[in-house]
């Protein structure tokens, strides 16, 4: 009973707009105190906020950050797809093409959904339109592909939070995340050059001296992430490690492009700030509600209902599915992947699943949530951005979610596409 009316007031506190982290941490409270009573909680409230974010490893998280907004502050994503777009532009798609390439990359440099959705809808929609897309079908691709992409090529905080959370490599997990990322933006490439053979969308031909030119600004950016990803995947140095490079050499290559002044890099270090607070606070709460759910002892309780009622590891893997899709209308990324965790993850590794096929897994479901309303914050960033209505967003949408929908499909059937780079590494 006490678990049913805690689970009814979470939802209330979700359906009326309260923050993730505080619903966490009111209901992780209210469930400890009502479990194992006023001492135990007083002893936990003590110590949880610290020990839940007092972790070497979290470093990662800022220092990606950091690295994202030094980059964003650079405008190092319009130099990328103007580049992109002056080598294949002139092809059948290549707007479009330049669209998901573009995205792809700067995922690689950023690492947010957020950042990389707002900036790419400022960049690519108004080109994919110049050259005879339609609004909504341009708008939807930047939707569906920019956040999911940056959330699975690494670096990828939403990968790093899972990996600390559940005590997965951070390095192998990030690592594991680059096959499925390219795999999803080949599937898009082809969907948008089949539209483009029916619209004839091309772009004017680029002069081979300005597609030269085009690189001088990107390819130090490009080499940093390059390093990056080298540096994790061969062992020279952690995650951590290499995120602290990483906003260092951001920092110097955007000072040296003379693309950063002093204002630029405190507001780009303010903005760290906020962002970390932000993941932050959700993983405190996150760490109090785990808590409640060990006292209680649901996980235990939910691993027998399933072992009882004989329901096979992939009807349990189907549900587990439906549920992250579900929870992806209503509730961000963060918020839904901390909230379930604590019982899901469990239950998952009883059944004999891989931690990293299914931290790349849970995370490529709720990236389609951040495209399916009514929260759908991707489809609000791209139409605020991009001046498209938000009605159309979600129209040009629906073929790109079908994308993502058969590439968790392919996972699903091909675990090895996430496997095979870490277990090289």
């Amino acid at each position: 009973m006490t678990v049913l009316i805690l689970t009814l007031l979470l939802l209330v506190l979700i359906l009326v707009g309260m923050p993730i982290g505080f619903v966490l941490l009111i209901i992780g409270t209210l469930g400890v105190w009502i479990v194992s009573g006023w001492d135990a909680l007083m002893g936990i409230m003590g110590t949880t906020a610290f020990r839940s974010v007092n972790s070497f490893s979290y470093t990662t998280i800022p220092m990606f950050i950091l690295m994202a907004n030094f980059i964003s502050k650079s405008k190092i994503a319009e130099d990328l797809f103007d580049c992109i777009l002056k080598w294949i532009g002139h092809k059948p798609g290549g707007a479009g093409v330049t669209t998901v390439l573009s995205s792809a990359a700067f995922g690689a440099l950023s690492g947010s959904s957020i950042a990389a959705t707002s900036i790419m809808s400022k960049v690519a929609v108004p080109q994919m339109i110049k050259s005879k897309y339609s609004d909504s079908f341009s708008a939807g691709l930047v939707a569906s592909s920019s956040g999911t992409l940056a959330a699975l090529i690494p670096p990828s905080v939403p990968l790093i939070v899972y990996a600390i959370q559940t005590e997965t490599s951070i390095g192998s997990l990030l690592i594991a995340g680059i096959l499925p990322g390219l795999l999803l933006a080949f599937l898009l490439c082809i969907v948008v050059i089949a539209v483009a053979m029916k619209n004839k969308s091309v772009v004017e031909r680029s002069s081979w001296s300005e597609r030269f030119q085009s690189l001088r600004t990107i390819w130090p950016m490009l080499i940093l992430i390059l390093f990056v990803i080298v540096a994790i995947y061969s062992g020279i140095g952690t995650s951590t490690e290499a995120a602290a490079f990483g906003a260092f050499g951001a920092l110097i290559i955007g000072f040296l492009m003379k693309r950063l002044n002093f204002k630029a890099i405190i507001d780009a270090l303010i903005e760290t700030v906020q962002q970390t607070c932000m993941i932050f606070i959700i993983l405190v709460g996150a760490t109090l509600f785990s808590y409640f759910v060990a006292f209680s002892r649901i996980g235990n309780s939910l691993i027998s209902l399933i072992e009882s009622a004989n329901i096979s590891a992939v009807g349990v893997l189907c549900l587990i599915i439906l549920m992250y899709l579900i929870l992806g209308l209503f509730l961000d990324l963060f918020g839904s992947m901390l909230l379930t965790l604590p019982l899901v993850f469990p239950l998952m590794m009883s059944l004999g699943y891989d931690p990293l096929w299914f931290g790349v897994l849970v995370v490529l479901l709720l990236e389609i949530g951040l495209v399916t309303p009514p929260v759908g914050i991707n489809l609000y960033i791209t139409s605020q951005q991009s001046g498209v209505s938000v009605s159309k967003v979600l129209k040009g949408s629906i073929p790109f979610i079908g994308v993502l929908l058969f590439t968790v499909l392919l996972i699903i059937l091909f675990p090895q596409i996430v496997l095979f780079l870490p277990s090289n590494m």
